[in-house]
């Protein structure tokens, strides 16, 4: 078998309302650069890579890697893993290329299941749990006044989740009003802040305080992420775990946080940080370094299908990010209907991510 193909399908979707986070920063729309290999066996893989912009994504992926892959077996996963990332005199150690290499490796983990008629997730390592489940929490609650996202969280909780997650940063006091009123709503539910990266040291360290208060879940991205040492200083300063690596890339990145003892929870991305290939090592690093995994997710069904695949085979998972919002790229992906029951997903049972470029896509797709 030999890859014939490599392009990208550019997704668009405008929002009605604008999601809002740290930093009065907000986006009234949601991009997706989804990667397709096509074989000449007949099998067509399905990826999917973050960037901010679609079309630099498509670059990356038609002009620089797609005429090294032509001709190549799709089955030899680590070889071509190595071919993008690690065999150029000047490489991608972060950023655009590695996100656009992430696509394009989800793809060819999708070929090898279809190919080997099976789930990916069982080519990783099966089912760790043995439940056939994977346990979810809620994501995301965007900033807004403090009774509407209290309102929105006691909903994600009477659907049967045990965790919510919310988007704070916008200063101690206002931050303090909203878990106050969240914490309220959803009972015996676990709530997770996440910053977006929002703070500085100073301001981190006062809010983790008032997060201790309220006996928050986890502290996420309190910092920028080139701050490891800050990281790691507020993780043995507070009570609150913290949780980062979305904005991470490669074993060697995350390498770098586990040794600086900087994270309680590790978060890497499947779209971003290398891809499945990479994200298997990336939980076999946190495993040994006592670290817990639970991938950061908020993407269409390609990225949470592929996000699935490999939280399901990682002894060390905790929790899926699983995307309540209005997200028309989420369900449409997927060849069987998703189920989600007491907030826990269950895992695919097609051959491959069990995802496919429905028509319901595609009217999506822009130039």
């Amino acid at each position: 078998m030999e890859i014939t193909d490599v392009r990208t399908v550019k997704l668009s979707v405008a929002l009605d309302r604008p999601l809002g986070v740290s930093r009065d920063r907000e986006t009234d729309s949601r991009g997706a650069s989804i990667v397709v290999v096509e074989t000449d066996g007949g099998i067509q893989g399905i990826g999917e890579g973050v960037g901010p912009e679609p079309s630099i994504t498509e670059r990356i992926v038609e002009e620089k890697y797609a005429p090294r892959l032509l001709g190549e077996d799709p089955l030899d996963v680590e070889r071509l893993w190595s071919e993008m990332l690690t065999e150029d005199l000047y490489w991608d150690r972060k950023g655009q290329g590695v996100a656009a290499a992430s696509g394009i490796d989800i793809a060819l983990w999708d070929i090898a299941g279809k190919h080997y008629d099976t789930p990916t997730y069982r080519l990783l390592g099966g089912d760790t749990s043995g439940t056939g489940s994977l346990r979810a929490y809620a994501s995301d609650l965007f900033w807004d006044v403090p009774e509407q996202m209290a309102r929105r969280a006691g909903e994600y909780s009477d659907r049967g989740f045990e965790a919510v997650k919310t988007h704070l940063g916008r200063g101690i006091d206002a931050d303090r009003e909203r878990v106050a009123a969240m914490q309220a709503a959803i009972g015996d539910a676990e709530l997770m802040v996440d910053m977006n990266c929002g703070y500085d040291i100073a301001d981190a360290r006062r809010v983790g305080r008032m997060l201790e208060e309220y006996d928050v879940y986890w502290y996420e991205e309190p910092l920028s992420p080139y701050d490891i040492e800050g990281l790691a200083e507020l993780r043995r300063e507070l009570d609150v775990p913290i949780a980062t690596g979305e904005n991470e890339y490669t074993k060697w990145g995350f390498s770098d946080l586990f040794e600086a003892r900087a994270v309680d929870y590790a978060m890497p991305d499947a779209m971003r940080c290398g891809g499945l290939t990479e994200m298997k090592k990336i939980g076999a690093l946190a495993e040994a370094s006592g670290v817990r995994f639970s991938p950061h997710c908020f993407a269409t069904g390609v990225g949470l299908a592929a996000t699935m695949a490999a939280a399901a085979s990682t002894p060390a998972f905790e929790w899926l990010e699983f995307d309540v919002t209005d997200n028309p790229l989420q369900e449409a992906f997927f060849i069987d209907d998703l189920t989600v029951e007491d907030g826990r997903v269950a895992l695919p049972t097609e051959p491959g991510l069990g995802v496919s470029l429905t028509e319901e896509v595609l009217e999506y797709a822009v130039e």
